[in-house]
């Protein structure tokens, strides 16, 4: 140890400053207070003995003045008197001394002091240490957390959970959080809506959903189907987390046109339908295993769906908000949700339901992440069908096209292959086509599925009538499709110049049976879907039928000169 030794009689500090050389400590003499103080400021001690009275400083006061100096590194100070008086001694103890030794010295007592005070300073140096790891550890762990929430906000695309039907929030356990809310809505305008939940909370949780987010994001934007997108995150979530790391998931698909919901629930507490009185119209338990934990073939993807005819609020929320527990340890649980959500406005009812949460738990904070989500059903908030361009006479397209895309697709390759998003990676990278991306998906899928539906698998429309209709339809569907041995659809895209412009024309064709394609004398049966055939229709400078009515003719123009 490094001794500071300061007394202003030179025969102390001879004897007692050779007792502590002898002892193995490098010694360093101060005259008075001082000199120790100076002297405690430029050498750094690892403890002082310092006689008690002193001219121009005292040994009391200059021991205060080191700790005071001296505040970020503990030094013990040791006075070395003659005064015997207990309340000066005391008083001594309180201003700045750590311990006294009485004169004359006794050497025997002075070694065990020291060594005591040694064995301190020691692991005083070792908690001092640590604590400089300590503070390390924790300045990096604050710079991982900030790079963490950096990226998850940039990978969550916070904007787009600006929907005007969705209502969101999440409160993290810790500074990040394991819960996921993502939004986002396909060209067709169909919300995908998922509420992950990684294990765990803080940033070992936030891992475990980041996967999640460039397939849900790349795919809606597509127009892949919510199964197809699952199916791609659970890959993910294989590939990358390693054994024993899942994700809870709720999947939602929201079609306002269709005034449909899908829904998959893989591990999330049950997904409620609250009618405006408050009622629960339909309830969705978790009927699958969450992603990550089954091989990937071996995923469930059969989903639920739901026709709504009326407002009502869709909540989704994460086991944290129903297991929130108050100081008796009572939950929050579903009645609560219930009460909190049911027959009021979606954007009340999250309010209603963040208030009714803080004072249940009277401050308290809650042990696992939160989160919940709020979709506004209302029947109403559909795009309306855009005005029909009204181009007059289409002039007739003269010379080649600038270019051709053309696809035919066997009844193999219609039964795997993800025709309209492949074709739309087409269209992504056409630039005159950028900003009418949304119309040309509308179109595309609206022809297509009424070439494979209608033309070779010859369902019919009528079958969508009633409470389950769609089930029904989509059932009957994939049977159809399934059994399907034979059968073709063609599909042919050509871009041309326009008077400036640029028009797309689309050309689907199947092998079909066709239909009667002069639907005002065609039965309800045999026509093509009203809405969707509008839709296209307003869309579009002309749509043709030609035949018996299995090609169809669409040609889109482009809003904006190029």
């Amino acid at each position: 140890m490094k001794v500071l030794l300061a007394d202003d009689a030179e025969v102390v500090r001879l004897l007692i400053g050779r007792f502590v050389e002898s002892l193995g400590h490098q010694l360093i003499l101060a005259n008075d207070g001082i000199e120790a103080v100076e002297q405690c400021m430029a050498e750094q001690p690892d403890m002082v003995l310092m006689d008690m009275l002193m001219p121009r400083l005292d040994g009391p006061e200059a021991g205060r003045q080191i700790k005071q100096r001296m505040s970020a590194r503990w030094v013990p100070i040791v006075l070395i008197t003659a005064v015997e008086e207990v309340t000066k001694l005391a008083d001594a103890m309180e201003i700045g001394a750590d311990d006294y030794l009485l004169k004359p010295v006794n050497f025997r007592i002075l070694e065990a002091k020291i060594k005591a005070i040694e064995r301190t300073v020691e692991l005083n140096r070792k908690v001092r240490e640590q604590a400089e790891k300590l503070a390390g550890y924790f300045d990096r762990a604050e710079e991982e957390k900030r790079v963490a929430r950096h990226l998850m906000e940039q990978l969550v695309n916070r904007e787009r959970l600006s929907d005007p039907q969705l209502h969101s929030w999440i409160a993290p356990a810790e500074s990040l959080s394991g819960d996921l809310v993502a939004a986002a809505r396909t060209p067709g305008q169909v919300l995908h809506l998922m509420l992950a939940d990684g294990i765990g909370h803080g940033l070992t949780a936030a891992l475990n959903v980041l996967p999640l987010t460039q397939p849900f994001y790349a795919m809606t934007e597509r127009g892949f189907a919510l199964t197809d997108i699952l199916m791609e995150m659970h890959r993910k979530v294989r590939q990358v987390l390693p054994v024993g790391r899942f994700v809870a998931v709720a999947f939602v698909a929201v079609d306002f046109v269709k005034r449909t919901i899908e829904v998959w629930n893989g591990g999330i507490p049950e997904l409620q339908l609250y009618d405006d009185r408050g009622g629960v119209l339909k309830r969705w338990p978790s009927r699958h295993l969450p992603l990550g934990i089954l091989p990937i073939d071996a995923l469930e993807l059969e989903t639920e769906r739901y026709q709504f005819n009326r407002r009502a609020n869709l909540v989704l929320c994460s086991d944290g908000l129903l297991e929130a527990r108050n100081e008796v340890g009572e939950a929050f649980g579903v009645i609560r949700l219930g009460l909190a959500c049911g027959g009021r406005p979606a954007a009340e009812a999250l309010t209603r339901t963040v208030d009714m949460l803080s004072d249940f738990l009277g401050g308290a904070s809650c042990h696992d992440d939160v989160s919940l989500a709020i979709v506004d059903l209302d029947p109403d908030a559909v795009l309306p069908l855009p005005e029909h361009v009204e181009v007059g006479e289409l002039p007739q397209i003269a010379g080649e096209a600038r270019w051709r895309y053309v696809l035919s697709l066997g009844a193999e390759e219609l039964k795997t292959l993800h025709t309209v998003p492949l074709i739309m990676g087409f269209i992504s990278q056409v630039k005159p086509l950028t900003q009418a991306h949304a119309d040309i998906f509308l179109i595309l899928t609206e022809l297509f599925v009424n070439a494979v539906d209608h033309g070779l698998l010859e369902l019919s429309s009528a079958i969508k009538e009633g409470t389950d209709g769609m089930e029904v339809y989509l059932a009957e569907r994939a049977r159809r499709l399934v059994a399907l041995r034979e059968g073709r659809v063609e599909i042919e895209l050509a871009g041309y110049d326009l008077g400036g412009r640029t028009m797309l024309r689309i050309r689907v064709a199947d092998s079909g049976a066709g239909f009667d394609w002069s639907w005002q004398e065609a039965p309800d049966t045999l026509r093509p879907s009203g809405r969707g055939i509008a839709l296209v229709n307003a869309l579009c400078a002309s749509l043709r039928f030609f035949g018996n009515g299995n090609t169809v003719e669409a040609c889109y123009l482009t809003r904006q000169a190029l």
